[in-house]
């Protein structure tokens, strides 16, 4: 998979302090953000699947697709 740069993983203009950083600096904090996201994502999913243990089991299928799970 290709590194994204900070530009493309963050909406707008970047701050102007990031013009500060080293490429290498810059790379690490790419990094750091990629990993964060995937771990918001994985922790989402998470707390979906777990919220689908107060539906009744007869609706899971039903609840899970109609919501994107």
């Amino acid at each position: 998979m290709a590194k994204r740069t900070l530009a493309e993983q963050l909406p707008g203009p970047l701050p102007p302090g990031i013009d500060a950083l080293s490429e290498e600096d810059k790379q690490r904090l790419a990094d750091a953000l990629r990993s964060a996201r995937h771990q918001q994502a994985a922790a989402l999913a998470a707390a979906g699947e777990e919220g689908l243990r107060y539906v009744p089991a007869l609706l899971r299928g039903v609840v899970r697709k109609a919501v994107g799970l």
